[in-house]
């Protein structure tokens, strides 16, 4: 897709949007039927900083791509040094494969596939909903929940909305980019792992990596891509707008911060915020990284830091995986959010 393709697609986009008017009315109605479940405690705000100095962990965020078949089994070398945050569309997945995460987010008002969805095994899972989920798939969740405003309703809505849960979270349009600025804003965190997230494919019908855990919409106008490998794919508007929201947000917060795509996809393609590697390999740096920065930690004296951080710069120049100021980056987080 060329820049004229994707712009004249947003324009059509948009006007048809707006003329929508049961999506809108849906939110609000789900919005208000759930009203009675938000408070201060179970608002994503309560989980802020959680992972900020001695319990930082790195972000994996597990999209639905057909590549997850692909990495699945690597995510099982993660440790304690991770934190797995996966769309609703691949939770099931994951937890037939023996992988489960520590948040699930669900952002759609969908009342039909979410709960699907969201029907499993999760007591021991996190959910990070909107609130404009549909009663029938929070019903089914058996784990804590945190939930995230969404401020496009009525405005005597969205004033309760503020009372309860407090400011909004900003995102991208859909479940992985809204889950970057979670743990960037929310958690703090500065290391982050994209997984079978490629915003492209092969086939007009094979999109998600589980038919079952994910529906196969029909994709009526596709367009000619090519991935960082170079290989000819084709994609939507949609993704290539997340992509490109998603590249700009990193570009922006950088430095400080440090993002690893493993999908082999559309993003890191055009920019260099974003590297590009096999999941193995973003385990192994990131662990790595870890081991440094408690190195440093451990040392006593400023001679003896000065000393380690010789030693590694020169092998291993990506030493910014554990060495900012957490502070700075949420507020540049937050400062990109406002414009």
């Amino acid at each position: 897709m060329n820049l004229h393709q994707w712009r004249s697609n947003i324009r059509l986009f948009n006007k048809a949007f707006s003329g929508v008017t049961y999506i809108r009315e849906e939110w609000k109605n789900n919005t208000l039927e759930n009203m009675h479940r938000f408070n201060k405690k179970n608002s994503i705000w309560a989980l802020e900083w959680l992972y900020y100095k001695e319990k930082e962990k790195a972000m994996v965020l597990v999209g639905a791509s057909p590549c997850l078949k692909r990495d699945i089994d690597k995510l099982k070398e993660l440790d304690d040094h991770f934190c797995i945050v996966c769309a609703n569309s691949s939770l099931k997945f994951l937890l037939k494969h023996g992988i489960k995460p520590h948040y699930c987010l669900a952002l759609d008002s969908d009342s039909i596939d979410i709960p699907q969805h969201l029907d499993c095994d999760n007591k021991d899972i996190t959910l990070l909903a909107s609130t404009v989920v549909c009663k029938k798939a929070l019903d089914l969740w058996k784990g804590p929940i945190y939930y995230m405003p969404y401020y496009s309703v009525p405005n005597d809505v969205k004033s309760k909305l503020r009372y309860r849960l407090g400011k909004t979270i900003p995102g991208g349009g859909n479940s992985m980019t809204q889950a970057f600025w979670v743990v960037s804003v929310i958690f703090g965190s500065k290391t982050v792992i994209f997984v079978a997230n490629e915003y492209c494919f092969d086939k007009r019908k094979n999109y998600y990596a589980d038919k079952e855990a994910a529906k196969q919409e029909t994709l009526k106008t596709i367009y000619p891509a090519v991935d960082v490998l170079g290989r000819k794919r084709w994609t939507l508007s949609s993704h290539y707008n997340y992509v490109i929201w998603q590249e700009r947000a990193c570009s922006d917060l950088t430095p400080p911060g440090y993002f690893i795509d493993t999908s082999f996809g559309l993003l890191g393609k055009d920019g260099n915020a974003i590297h590009v590697m096999e999941l193995s390999e973003a385990i192994k740096l990131v662990k790595k990284s870890f081991r440094d920065r408690d190195r440093l930690n451990q040392a006593k004296t400023e001679e003896e830091k000065l000393k380690i951080l010789k030693e590694l710069i020169p092998k291993h120049e990506q030493s910014q995986v554990y060495s900012y100021n957490v502070p700075e980056h949420r507020e540049r987080v937050l400062q990109l959010a406002r414009s």
